[in-house]
């Protein structure tokens, strides 16, 4: 069933929604300003360290406890398509007993689907706000969680065609995609690791505040967290692994290319020396003037390079 209770603000091109369910008031500020601090501080008394946090942005993650609210600032990892790369997009949250107020400078897709679930039906406002805040919190991390998947999902398929490349003989071409992959994976890292802080702490804290029926929904957000980092840690030692062997790969071509040219030098070496010999200015020189004495010279330096050569297959060099 449609039914919107948003009700939307906008100012100097800014905007702030805020949607009234049945037991918990969720306000969604996009790119905060003085206006949306003020209006946090009339309407809830957050302290001022919180609303000097809100503004401007930044890549720390930090929990906060205060009386009577949570404070969270998260980092959120998206994929830029124009860098390739994934890159951090910061969430705060300010958790109440009956209100959840976030803020972001950017859209957050799985917030957003949420938000919106909430604004348009009528029953999912009911599922998702009509247990109290804690509840209400529990799917907006699961949703981010969940997306987090998503992306590292990616990353394994990218990971795939690497080493399907590998063994196509495009270990130069691959170079460049290991260093794509790692790159996302270092930056993956950075984003999720620090977060372990805010997510033991809303495990331990948060029922005490929302509520001990929630014990098991914290506990799930924080047991989505670890599968995250034992999939990046997984990741990080296959592009390593690919990587080495890439690198190992590129080097035994290397070896072959130049035993190919040691061999054709060594070769050719025979035929230098008696070029040299007989091209030099003096009165008498074997086989000169004989008839035939070009092939004689010639068949001299043949067999030479025949012989460098049985004597390499004799070594097995070759």
């Amino acid at each position: 069933m449609l039914l919107s209770p948003l009700r939307e603000i906008w100012y100097n091109g800014r905007m702030r929604n805020t949607i009234q369910g049945p037991k918990v008031t969720w306000v969604d500020i996009q790119n905060p300003t003085k206006e949306d601090v003020d209006f946090l501080r009339d309407t809830y008394q957050f302290h001022p360290l919180t609303l000097q946090d809100i503004i401007p942005p930044g890549l720390r993650t930090k929990v906060v406890i205060f009386p009577g609210y949570f404070f969270f600032i998260l980092q959120y990892p998206v994929y830029d398509k124009q860098r390739k790369e994934i890159r951090p997009r910061e969430l705060d949250v300010i958790v109440t007993k009956n209100a959840i107020v976030t803020t972001r400078y950017n859209t957050i897709v799985p917030m957003k689907a949420l938000f919106d679930k909430c604004n348009l039906y009528e029953e999912d406002r009911e599922e998702y706000m009509g247990r109290g805040a804690g509840y209400l919190l529990f799917h907006i991390l699961e949703q981010c969680w969940e997306s987090c998947f998503t992306k590292l999902a990616r990353i394994n398929e990218e990971l795939n065609k690497i080493e399907e490349g590998i063994f196509q003989s495009k270990e130069k071409e691959m170079i460049y995609e290991i260093s794509l992959a790692k790159t996302d994976i270092i930056n993956f890292w950075r984003i999720v690791d620090p977060q372990q802080e805010i997510l033991e702490t809303l495990k331990k804290e948060g029922p005490r505040f929302l509520g001990q029926e929630l014990a098991p929904y914290f506990s799930h957000i924080l047991s989505d967290y670890r599968h995250v980092r034992n999939d990046l840690r997984m990741y990080e030692d296959a592009i390593r692994a690919l990587e080495e062997t890439t690198n190992s790969l590129l080097t035994t071509k290397m070896n072959e290319i130049i035993k190919t040219l040691t061999i054709f030098s060594v070769s050719v070496l025979p035929l230098t020396l008696l070029a040299a010999i007989f091209g030099m200015n003096t009165q008498y020189l074997p086989f000169m003037g004989l008839p035939g004495d070009f092939w004689i010279i010639a068949g001299i330096m043949i067999s030479g390079i025949f012989g460098v050569i049985f004597y390499f297959k004799k070594r097995k060099w070759i």
